[in-house]
């Protein structure tokens, strides 16, 4: 499993370098919008709507992204405290021997004991699963980006409709398909992005799964006494 977010992780960077080897859009002298109506400047309007929206995105996948990783700080705590108590419940299995306890009290620390060590598995795959989380925050923020860039160009594209159309001379000497090519590739960018974002949700739905059902057996089988203190729920990752 450490292999396979290994790979995507890779990929994530790889996607990354292909991004920002992209150059960017040429803007268009915005005096021109003047000349325009309010009708014509209506899909200006809204490409800049929408552009201030993909910016709101971007920096919330930021804060996803260090929330994410904060996460993963937390948990690696949980498996000292895992490992902490399978010491103390070996070590009350080994006293009770020593002072010939009854069966059923050496029973209860065997059990103490298999428990702690699921508990062990458990805290694992937890962290395996937040690690898997901060490769999704990571892409989401690099697609939150390429929205960004999508918008931006949109927005581009709009004026330079608007100006085209409105007659204003500040676009005369441009080439509009340069502009539509660069939003064409732009596009498709962001939705290579956006495949790889459910490859990395899906898997760590997967992952999320596997852990939620080892914790809820190891809840079921341990003492009350022996459960560690229970931390702020998390939901699964959106599919």
């Amino acid at each position: 499993m450490g292999m396979r977010w290994g790979v995507m992780s890779a990929a994530i960077l790889g996607l990354a370098a292909g991004c920002g080897n992209t150059k960017a859009i040429q803007k268009l002298d915005d005096s021109g919008l003047s000349r325009l109506d309010e009708q014509q400047m209506q899909p200006v309007d809204d490409a800049r709507i929408e552009e201030g929206r993909a910016r709101d995105g971007l920096a919330k996948a930021r804060s996803n992204e260090a929330e994410a990783r904060s996460r993963y700080e937390v948990a690696k705590s949980e498996r000292d405290v895992a490992e902490a108590q399978l010491k103390r419940s070996n070590a009350e299995r080994d006293m009770l021997k020593k002072q010939y306890a009854d069966r059923d009290a050496v029973a209860h620390a065997d059990n103490d004991i298999k428990s702690a060590q699921d508990r062990i598995k458990a805290t694992e795959l937890k962290q395996e699963y937040l690690k898997s989380m901060i490769d999704v925050s990571v892409i989401d923020r690099q697609l939150a980006g390429g929205h960004v860039d999508t918008a931006a160009a949109l927005t581009e594209q709009a004026k330079f409709r608007a100006m085209k159309a409105g007659k204003a001379p500040q676009v005369e000497s441009m080439n509009g398909s340069n502009i539509d090519a660069r939003v064409a590739e732009l596009q498709t960018r962001e939705g290579e992005l956006r495949k790889e974002a459910a490859d990395h949700r899906s898997g760590a739905v997967d992952l999320y799964n596997r852990w939620q059902q080892l914790d809820a057996q190891v809840r079921t089988t341990a003492r009350p006494e022996n459960l560690p203190v229970s931390a702020p729920a998390m939901s699964e990752p959106s599919k």
